[in-house]
């Protein structure tokens, strides 16, 4: 994973009250801790972030590198 990528929850998240977003997509906006994730949700407004394991999330789209 990096910064950019678009990443989804997985099926079963370890927290019950994520399941609620199974359908969101988020974009991951850093790694402010060793097993940790910053991540934003799409289209949320205002803007709607999330600081969580990154083992909870699988890569939907990665970012391109404009090569």
């Amino acid at each position: 994973m990096e910064v950019g990528d678009i990443v989804k929850l997985h099926a079963n998240p370890s927290l019950d009250w994520m399941r609620k977003y199974l359908e969101e997509t988020f974009e991951l906006v850093d790694f402010p801790t060793e097993t940790g994730v910053l991540v934003r949700m799409v289209g949320a407004e205002p803007a709607w972030f999330w600081h969580v394991g990154r083992n909870e999330f699988k890569i939907v789209e990665e970012k391109e590198n404009g090569d």
